[in-house]
């Protein structure tokens, strides 16, 4: 890795901007999402996080620390170098070596060992992906592409942090961006500029707030409206007003798990009755690490209680809605008996003679995918609703009706092959073992 090795003799020769510069371009060249620089009692490190996973990328002497924190200040015009007993914030653009543009959103801390650093990378020449490539299989996607023809209401995307929220949120936007229709983003930042968007940055020291774009936004002729975040009541009404007055309106929101958003939104103080009337579906994704197809082998897993467990999440589904998914997945008999009967998962190996995998690099696993959760606001799950059901009640006939939850999505990727069942339940919450 040439930048690595730039950046050791960057540090031995203290050249603090040939650190940043080649600091940058190696997390971008790695898909890295997250640097962070970090002091300790004797000495400092830069670490960067790649498919989820904090890696150490290099050591330096303490010497070094302040005037790498003080630069990135500086550059930033955000900051104040001076001021290291507050945390700061700021956002600045980028250019790696490589020519890659992209956005850095920093935060300082101060610690016990001076202040610490950490940069949330936005990649800016990753393009957007096609809604076909998000790993939505048969009855999420089908839910989903149908929600999209739908002229109004409202489609809430619930996630963590770093779930690639924003490229499904864009994704969906892509595949309706046509000619005829005015869509109108209030984002924050905006990531991803594209054509036919009228895409609005809001402003809160300015009191350019989401709930503020969103009135504004009505009297602009808007056809579909995307909020970057329901944060407060004043914005959740908002959207629900514009849901109601024949506008699509996309949002996100915090919560765990698509029915964990009933309980959410009810704290906001909306009205059940409104939530039934303005909901299309929630979506609840997660990104997990794929297995890598070099250096895998089957494993028997049948002492494994998580297998059992496995098994459980389909005991209650129905029969036909079951055999209809496993068919249009694409999952064969052989793969299904391999899983359920034979006790075997795909899985990593363990280093063999020194042998090092050339694709994953021993990594044992190699880039990630998403695993969708969908819950479709069909009517019975609006007389639920509507009837002051608990989030329990509705999310058991769900679940036992149709609904492909993260658990299903998942079980179903391991009988597939693409992911191991200690990635798959990093996830779920495993009960009675």
């Amino acid at each position: 890795m040439p930048y690595k090795l730039a950046i050791d003799n960057a540090i031995l020769q203290s050249d603090i901007v040939a650190i940043f510069d080649n600091l940058l371009t190696i997390a971008v060249e790695e898909g890295a999402s997250d640097i962070h620089i970090e002091p300790m009692e004797n000495y400092c490190r830069i670490r960067i996080r790649i498919d989820w996973l904090l890696q150490e990328l290099v050591q330096y002497p303490k010497i070094l620390h302040e005037s790498i924190i003080s630069k990135f200040k500086i550059e930033s015009g955000q900051m104040r170098p001076d001021e290291k007993r507050l945390p700061q914030d700021a956002r600045v653009s980028n250019v790696t070596l490589t020519w890659k543009e992209l956005d850095l959103r920093a935060s300082t801390l101060p610690t016990v060992w001076w202040e610490k650093l950490v940069m949330r990378i936005v990649d800016k020449s990753k393009k957007i992906p096609l809604l076909e490539e998000l790993w939505l299989e048969w009855r999420n996607k089908r839910i989903l592409f149908n929600e999209l023809s739908y002229p109004n209401g409202i489609l809430l995307n619930t996630w963590p942090t770093w779930s690639w929220k924003t490229a499904t949120l864009y994704a969906c936007l892509n595949y309706i961006n046509k000619s005829d229709v005015n869509i109108m983003t209030f984002e924050d930042p905006v990531e991803n500029k594209m054509e036919w968007l009228n895409q609005s940055q809001v402003r809160s020291d300015i009191w350019y707030t989401f709930a503020n774009g969103l009135r504004a936004a009505l009297r602009q002729d808007p056809d579909i409206i995307m909020v970057w975040e329901i944060r407060d009541t004043e914005t959740l009404e908002m959207a629900m007003e514009a849901a109601l007055t024949w506008h699509l309106v996309f949002s996100t929101i915090h919560t765990n798990s698509a029915v964990e958003t009933i309980s959410r939104v009810l704290n906001l103080w909306a009205e059940a009755y409104m939530v039934a009337w303005t909901f299309n579906v929630v979506i609840a994704q997660r990104l997990a690490r794929r297995n890598c197809t070099n250096c895998s082998q089957y494993v028997d897993i049948r002492n494994d209680p998580r297998w059992e467990h496995a098994k459980k999440a389909f005991m209650n589904f129905d029969k036909d809605a079951l055999r209809r998914e496993l068919s249009e997945r694409w999952i064969t008999k052989e793969q299904l008996s391999r899983f359920m009967i034979e006790w075997k998962m795909l899985k990593w190996t363990w280093q063999v003679n020194g042998w090092k995998c050339p694709v994953c690099g021993w990594a044992w696993y190699k880039w990630r995918i998403w695993l969708f959760e969908l819950m479709d606001y069909n009517d019975e799950i609006k007389r639920l609703l509507m009837e002051w059901h608990s989030n329990m009640e509705i999310e058991q006939i769900a679940l036992r009706n149709w609904m492909i939850n993260l658990e299903r999505d998942w079980i179903f990727k391991i009988i597939k092959w693409i992911i191991d069942i200690d990635e798959a339940y990093k996830f779920v919450k495993i009960k009675n073992i």
